[in-house]
């Protein structure tokens, strides 16, 4: 999932906020998931509902996220 923005995403928007690949990625952690991302990731430019509702998904998580100050 590592890309700075959804344009650099090489499969496109779809692809990059899938919601099985994001489900495939945290549901894998045991304990605890870290998502590390550019801020950049959550201001996508939708063109269509689907993509909406794709980066939906992606953003609660971030709402539903705690932030870690080092």
């Amino acid at each position: 999932m590592a890309t700075s923005n959804h344009a650099d995403a090489p499969r496109g928007m779809e692809f990059l906020y899938s919601e099985n690949r994001f489900n495939v990625a945290i549901s894998r952690a045991q304990c605890l998931a870290i998502l590390v991302a550019s801020p950049q990731v959550f201001e996508a430019d939708c063109k269509t509902p689907r993509q909406m509702q794709l980066i939906n998904a992606f953003c609660r998580c971030l709402e539903m996220s705690q932030e870690i100050e080092t």
